[in-house]
């Protein structure tokens, strides 16, 4: 019998995007039979057990330091410099041992509900780390019971040494990050035949997988999802928003690397606007062939063959620029409006003399240097002049791509 297993990683506050991921599975009717977690996936998997994704959004959308942290233990802090943030992680374990994780148990509380996990169709499994034995502790549903669960899911995410270690029949447990912070061979045990495995890429061990024959598929962030101490409400909706959009990726429902697309978007865009895009790059480059070989060799055109431009670099073109002007990488974009947005951003954007930019780097004055929508508006003023100047294409080259895909999109020689 064919058993699906999902199986969460720990990553302390990046958790949210790992009921994003679950929003999407349950979007694409993915049955779940088997859920284990370590830490942070210890507690969304007791969400996904449940079948709770309106609790576990809930929590996830109303997140801050006052629900995970006792203010009287973390010291209000002004802004989101990380270095204040690690500090005071440092001075509480350095006077206290770590903090306390009593907060967890409220949430625990709230949320946890004993018959919708104990009676649901799903199985569950955990990983803790017992100090005082020195050895890895696995917990399945059936070690479980009422008195139990709570202690085991809350020492599963006791990240040490942010944490304190957890206090079980006197015995101390930590965070299971410190044995496998992604239990996939736990989820084999189980008898998951295919597995999806979300790895949030935190710290922490992970074993060899026992069974190669197991067919798993990865879902990661691709982009960045904020730091895994910060427990932000903010920070969290946009990786739910980013969990869910990756997995419809993975599964062919939208498409696009670090900003996504409505699906068959991609592929209209480049059928439409590649054929212009090669022969203007090329005629722009006639009398300068060594130069056009040169840019051909850089890291956005990485695998191109024969000069020709090929549809993932062309993609990359497209969200390079999304990068460039400050898109929204968490939303889901029409190739249209995205394209729109480009030419609205690039006419609200300031022209530069490139002469002081170059002067600046020549001289090492590198303060207030860089804004690379100006220096995009730059080239595509070039282009529309017939003007284009060689000499700083090299050190700009992706602008200047950017650039000519901007100058294209806004010319009226082509239709879907």
């Amino acid at each position: 019998m064919e058993k699906l297993g999902l199986v969460l990683s720990g990553g302390g506050a990046k958790g949210a995007y790992e009921i994003g991921v679950y929003k999407a599975l349950k979007k694409l009717n993915k049955k779940i039979d088997i859920v284990t977690g370590t830490s942070i996936g210890a507690i969304n998997g007791m969400f996904i057990t449940q079948k709770d994704l309106k609790g576990a959004l809930k929590l996830w959308k109303h997140i801050s330091f006052k629900t995970i942290y006792d203010e009287e233990e973390f010291t209000a802090i002004e802004d989101d410099k990380l270095s204040k943030i690690y500090i005071e992680y440092a001075k509480n374990f350095f006077n206290e041992g770590g903090l306390d994780i009593y907060k967890m148990k409220e949430i625990f509380n709230d949320y946890f509900k004993p018959k919708k996990f104990f009676f649901s169709n799903i199985e569950y499994g955990l990983v803790t780390y017992n100090i005082s034995k020195n050895k890895p502790i696995l917990k399945t549903k059936k070690d479980l019971n009422k008195n139990n669960i709570k202690d085991y899911i809350l020492a599963s995410a006791s990240c040490y040494p942010a944490f304190k270690p957890y206090l079980i029949n006197n015995e101390l447990y930590i965070d299971g990050g410190y044995y496998d912070n992604l239990p996939i061979n736990l989820a084999i045990d189980m008898g998951a035949t295919e597995i999806i495995a979300i790895d949030l890429r935190a710290i922490g061990f992970k074993k060899n997988i026992k069974n190669k024959s197991i067919d798993i598929t990865y879902i990661s962030p691709r982009n960045k999802i904020g730091s895994f101490l910060v427990f932000d409400k903010n920070q969290a909706k946009k990786a739910i928003k980013l969990g869910y959009n990756d997995t419809m990726k993975t599964f062919g429902k939208l498409e696009g690397n670090i900003f996504t697309f409505r699906k068959y978007n991609l592929i209209k865009n480049y059928n439409k606007y590649i054929n212009n895009y090669e022969t203007k790059l090329n005629n722009l480059f006639k009398s300068n062939n060594q130069l056009l070989n040169q840019i051909f060799k850089s890291e956005i055109f990485k695998g191109i063959l024969n000069s020709k431009i090929l549809y993932n670099n062309f993609n990359n073109i497209i969200e390079r620029a999304g990068k460039i002007f400050n898109f929204d990488e968490s939303n889901i974009y029409n190739i249209k409006s995205y394209n729109r947005g480009l030419l609205t951003s690039l006419s609200n954007t300031e022209t530069i003399d490139i002469e002081k930019i170059m002067h600046k780097i020549k001289t090492k004055n590198f303060e207030n240097i860089l804004d690379r929508r100006k220096i995009v508006k730059y080239f595509y003023q070039q282009i529309i002049n017939n003007k284009l100047s060689y000499k700083y294409i090299l050190p700009f080259r992706v602008e200047f791509l950017v650039a000519l895909y901007i100058y294209i999109v806004k010319s009226p020689h082509t239709t879907y």
